[in-house]
């Protein structure tokens, strides 16, 4: 059992990219290992902010495993960079971690 206990806090007013703060790290997470979005808790104070993160990840996710049809979306022009510098990943690594950890999610 792995005790590390690590966590983050993010707070910030409405309307300043919260749910893509949490979104972008939740993915960067979940890319270290394609079942390790087992262990991640993600808490919101809303159900409809909940939902709202869930697609985003999903969404990330399907965005990322298929940059190509997705070249001119923000999640390949911003988070792909965020997530590049953030796990020092290549763009194709990426793209490959994205499937696996997408085939897992929904599977």
């Amino acid at each position: 059992m792995n005790t590390n206990q690590n966590f983050s806090v993010y707070k910030s007013s409405a309307g300043s990219g919260k749910t893509y703060t949490l979104v972008r790290e939740y993915i960067a997470l979940a890319l270290q290992s394609p079942a390790y979005f087992r262990h991640i808790l993600a808490i919101t104070f809303t159900n409809k902010a909940a939902n709202e993160m869930k697609q985003r990840i999903v969404q990330g996710l399907v965005q990322l495993s298929d940059p190509v049809t997705h070249a001119n979306g923000a999640v390949i022009k911003f988070m792909m960079p965020d997530l590049s510098k953030a796990t020092d990943y290549s763009n194709e690594e990426i793209t490959k971690r994205a499937q696996s950890v997408l085939t897992r999610i929904l599977h």
